[in-house]
């Protein structure tokens, strides 16, 4: 069993059946793991649940990365982790068995340069482009993340915010 500063009980987005399965997005990892975050105790919920095996969800490498760029800059968090938590909880989440791992296809890159024609997306919009695509070619239609407007224009994605 991982050690993660989230266990606990609360049921946040299951209802103890499993539902579609949902790629969680960065901030989802960096709320749960940020006890300064409003948002930390139903991150931490929705974490909880899919290690628990509640929800059927799925990342991506990037999004391993991405959280331990975050949580690793103190301007970006009031309380860093240092570089082991961090590594740690990224390790832990990789071999978790929990959550799905997908990655990018053979194809993947001519589809987010589709994407990118198609939406005019440049600069780091590059990246949560990259999220979808990856999403889309591994069949998952629903996101779970916070910054539902950087990702309204992928039609064949269903974006939920957590938080509201």
């Amino acid at each position: 069993m991982m050690r993660h500063p989230i266990l606990g009980k609360s049921k946040v987005l299951s209802e103890g059946k499993k539902s579609m399965k949902m790629l969680l997005d960065t901030n989802i990892f960096v709320h749960a793991h940020n006890h300064a975050s409003p948002h930390q105790e139903k991150a931490a919920g929705v974490l909880r649940e899919a290690l628990d095996g509640q929800l059927e969800v799925c990342i991506t490498s990037q999004i391993l990365y991405e959280f331990f760029s975050v949580v690793t800059n103190v301007r970006r968090v009031h309380h860093p982790l240092s570089t082991d938590q961090a590594a740690s909880i990224c390790q832990d989440l990789w071999i978790s068995g929990a959550i799905e791992i997908i990655e990018p296809q053979i194809t993947t890159p001519s589809l987010v340069f589709e994407l990118t024609r198609k939406h005019g997306i440049s600069g780091a919009e590059l990246f949560d482009c990259v999220l979808a695509a990856i999403a889309k070619e591994n069949h998952v239609k629903m996101l779970l993340t916070e910054n539902v407007r950087d990702f309204e224009k992928y039609e064949f994605l269903t974006i939920r915010n957590p938080f509201e």
